[in-house]
């Protein structure tokens, strides 16, 4: 994959399917009941056919005459089988769903197609060092951490199916996914590429970004991960305003919680307690009435043992 077109294309793709995964699965009978999901595995199916056409175009330019790259044909041929499986797993989804349901296949087993189709994107991003010097390997290094963070959460989904915490950390994996291809779409392939350094193609599917001096290559690989750190704490920021706004439009329940005066006011009868010391003999009652708020009486003796009784309103 190369060009502003498909990076920013992948972008969008892996924002809106991070927006149809953190939609929650109502299992009420409904028509809308499987719209998400459909809506998923639909743009999942797209985003991974796209992906495919843009290996098999790669790789038909770099089996032509007029290229000269040995690496060519090598690089597209390794991203078409995390592609294939992406695809195998957004057509598995499609063909269970209801009312057709032609191939009915449990959601565990879907969710394992999607661990291995992950599995294999991040052994793609970490094996793809053409250039050891390439100051794109900076980049796709940390497009790892939100590969991995899918991966993990896929893990979870597999053992907690009714969880929400799992799927949407695999939704936040997805967003961090489609915001670092945007980045890096002008990152490499417009003129926001970082100060002395130039991007050079052999073919469409083999380039690499270089620096003139080492004071560049320092300086691009730290606004790399300027970047990085950038687009995370936004992803953390957005996620906590929309939790934020979630929760302000959803309505409370105060049937549990009881003001204190209607507890008091709930009494019929009249409530005694003693407080003894181990000094003296002295005994304090307390009496209240229930029926009149905030009155109430103490029974204090004296010495003498006469009790004298203080009532306070």
């Amino acid at each position: 994959m190369s060009g502003l077109l498909p990076f920013f294309v992948a972008g969008l793709g892996f924002l809106f399917i991070s927006a149809v995964e953190s939609i929650p699965f109502s299992s009420a009978p409904s028509r809308s009941r499987y719209l998400p999901l459909r809506l998923r595995y639909t743009s999942s199916l797209t985003l991974s056919s796209l992906f495919l056409l843009s290996s098999l175009l790669s790789l038909s330019l770099s089996l032509s005459t007029h290229s000269h790259d040995p690496l060519g044909a090598s690089l597209p041929l390794s991203s078409l089988a995390a592609s294939s499986f992406f695809l195998l797993y957004s057509l598995s989804g499609l063909l269970s769903l209801p009312p057709l349901s032609l191939l009915p296949l449990p959601s565990s087993f879907l969710d394992l197609l999607a661990f291995f189709s992950f599995s294999l994107q991040f052994i793609f991003f970490y094996l793809r060092r053409k250039d050891l010097d390439g100051i794109e390997n900076r980049y796709f290094d940390l497009l790892l951490v939100p590969i991995l963070l899918c991966i993990l959460s896929t893990l979870l989904i597999i053992s907690w199916p009714t969880s929400l915490l799992p799927r949407l950390a695999r939704a936040a994996g997805l967003a961090l996914q489609g915001t670092w291809f945007l980045q890096m779409a002008f990152s490499f392939f417009t003129s926001a590429i970082s100060h002395g350094c130039d991007i050079h193609h052999k073919s469409r599917a083999n380039y690499t970004i270089k620096c003139k001096t080492h004071e560049d290559y320092h300086r691009a690989r730290a606004i790399a991960t300027l970047q990085f750190n950038c687009h995370l704490a936004l992803l953390i920021v957005t996620a906590t305003v929309i939790y934020g706004l979630l929760a302000r439009n959803k309505p409370s329940n105060h049937n549990g919680y009881r003001p204190l005066n209607k507890e008091l006011q709930m009494g019929t009868g009249i409530s005694t307690f003693t407080l003894d010391s181990d000094e003296e003999d002295t005994e304090i009652v307390v009496e209240s009435n229930g029926h009149q708020s905030g009155h109430f009486a103490l029974h204090v003796p004296d010495q003498n043992g006469t009790v004298e009784k203080i009532s306070r309103d």
